[in-house]
């Protein structure tokens, strides 16, 4: 580490711009035959991190965990449930609003990509020590935390609870 912490910033900058690629995904994904967009397993992601599963999300919660408008989030919940992977239905306490719901289809699916990713991270990570894997797991948590409070605009984000 530089004294001033540039060098480590530097390496961590360059690593994250390498990881650009990891990130990346196409706008339509093959499940097992299936064309699934990328914006449903975006929304089946926020809607079952709902902090309690008694809770159910809105639209409007959708789209502040996804960082996106309210007519974005929209269109994404209709493709979504065109997909047969979420369902909507009336909130019980605001009739303005309208709740948003993995069916049981969103909830394979949602599953089958959990699984997907974790036996990709299991493949980059696998000849790790645990402690690696979990200092990593770790400190990438509290750079998403710390990255979502730094801006303003994104603090209402709701985060998944470890």
């Amino acid at each position: 580490m530089d004294v001033d912490g540039q060098s480590d910033l530097a390496q961590l900058d360059r690593a994250l711009v390498r990881l650009r690629r990891f990130f990346e995904a196409p706008a339509v994904l093959d499940d097992d035959g299936a064309s699934v967009e990328l914006s449903t397993l975006l929304v089946l992601d926020a809607v079952t991190c709902a902090p309690t599963a008694a809770e159910k999300w809105t639209v409007r919660d959708v789209a502040r965990q996804l960082d996106v408008a309210h007519s974005t989030a929209s269109r994404f919940v209709t493709r979504a449930e065109r997909a047969g992977a979420v369902k909507r239905g009336a909130s019980g306490t605001d009739r303005r609003e309208t709740v948003v719901e993995a069916t049981e289809a969103g909830r394979a699916l949602a599953e089958r990509a959990a699984h997907f990713r974790l036996a990709r991270l299991e493949g980059i990570t696998g000849t790790w020590e645990p402690r690696d894997v979990a200092a990593l797991a770790a400190l990438l948590d509290r750079f998403a935390i710390d990255n979502i409070a730094a801006d303003p605009d994104r603090r209402g984000i709701a985060q998944r609870d470890a």
